[in-house]
């Protein structure tokens, strides 16, 4: 079991390993005081592995909370579902990994016997492994958005480049008269995209 803090009291480390766009942020409301009574925001620290938040709370209890994103117009996304529920021991220190939008799956409470566990537990590289190594702290790895990318690969334009892409195009209008044919011609002749939108 982690280590007794003061009476009653429960040292609790939070890690949400999930990642925001730029320019949002994750914060924490929950049932209790110190979770903001489902009013006040707790926020959370961005770590490399997600969201980061230190609480000490009433040991003994059973506490109800929920992740929510702040996005750059202040807007709010909460976590769908229910709420999480964690039943907090008498006392201790203990370390919680959510995953955003489980708030159905069991959470365990990772004992932390020291101030050391503590800091490993807030760069916890995977789900139950700290980051011991300071080798691997120095690798450089991969954005996780990279693999979501479906278009092709990025090239940077200094000129414009794709004209001729554009002008060898071979503009099928058969079978086109009226109103979609004239379209389809000031399509083909003009330019730019301000010109396409005057065709309207």
């Amino acid at each position: 079991m982690g280590t007794r803090t003061g009476s009653g009291k429960v040292k609790l480390s939070i890690l949400l390993k999930h990642q925001v766009k730029f320019g949002e942020h994750v914060v924490m409301l929950g049932s209790t005081k110190e979770l903001g009574s489902w009013k006040k925001n707790v926020p959370m620290n961005w770590t490399e592995n997600g969201w980061v938040c230190k609480l000490e709370l009433r040991g003994d209890e059973s506490i109800e909370y929920k992740f929510v994103i702040v996005k750059r117009d202040k807007s709010m996304t909460w976590e769908g579902a229910n709420n999480r529920v964690l039943k907090l021991p008498k006392g201790g220190s203990f370390g919680v990994v959510c995953l955003w939008n489980a708030t159905g799956e069991a959470v365990d409470l990772l004992p932390l016997d020291s101030e050391k566990d503590e800091v490993e537990f807030d760069h916890m590289d995977e789900i139950g492994s700290a980051d011991v190594d300071s080798a691997s702290v120095l690798e450089v790895q991969t954005s996780p958005f990279v693999e979501q990318w479906q278009g092709r690969s990025v090239s940077f334009m200094r000129s414009n480049e794709h004209r001729n892409q554009e002008t060898e195009r071979r503009w099928d209008t058969s079978g086109l008269e009226g109103l979609a044919l004239k379209l389809v011609e000031g399509d083909r002749k003009a330019r730019n995209w301000w010109q396409k939108v005057l065709l309207f």
